[in-house]
């Protein structure tokens, strides 16, 4: 009968330390994404107007500010092969920016995560590389947000691009 009384204890104390484990796991989860969090969704002070003339595929786009600065942002190749290398230059004017990102959205559809951090060159110049993935449909629609950490907060800079499946594509 002790032996019983001793296995349902056995189990109780063995679903305890399952809970604890559970719980200290999924703290540790919500800490991690808390950290991570900033890193992932920056929050953005200012974001400039989509140039609707803009097409990266013929050359550099540029954007404005409200303040009159300006981005200006170019992929090299300019046909921008998917899941290849690219070059991301950007060049800014009027802006004292302490680190540049380009972070690639899907338009209409998620992508993930692809955030290329840049290299200052001096004179307003930074420089990265970088590659998109391939999507399943034939042409896919990016928008290429430009983050620009200065001291009065991140400011975003949109220029929008379309990508085509190998082979389909102009």
């Amino acid at each position: 009968m002790g032996s019983a009384s001793e296995s349902k204890r056995n189990e109780r104390s063995a679903a305890a330390l399952w809970a604890v484990a559970a719980l200290l796991m999924l703290t540790l989860m919500a800490a991690a994404v808390w950290k991570v969090w900033p890193t992932l969704r920056p929050q953005v002070a200012e974001v400039a107007a989509l140039n609707p003339t803009c097409d990266l595929r013929s050359g550099p786009c540029s954007v404005k500010f409200v303040d009159g600065s300006s981005v200006e942002f170019a992929i090299e190749p300019m046909d921008i092969p998917v899941v290849k290398p690219l070059e991301y230059r950007v060049r800014l004017d009027g802006i004292d920016a302490r680190k540049v990102e380009v972070d690639f959205q899907g338009v209409d559809m998620n992508m993930g995560y692809n955030r290329s951090a840049l290299d200052a060159r001096g004179e307003g110049v930074f420089i990265g590389v970088g590659m998109l993935p391939v999507c399943v449909r034939e042409a896919m629609e990016w928008e290429a947000k430009v983050l620009l950490h200065t001291d009065r907060g991140v400011r975003a800079a949109p220029f929008r691009f379309i990508t085509y499946t190998p082979g389909i594509g102009p």
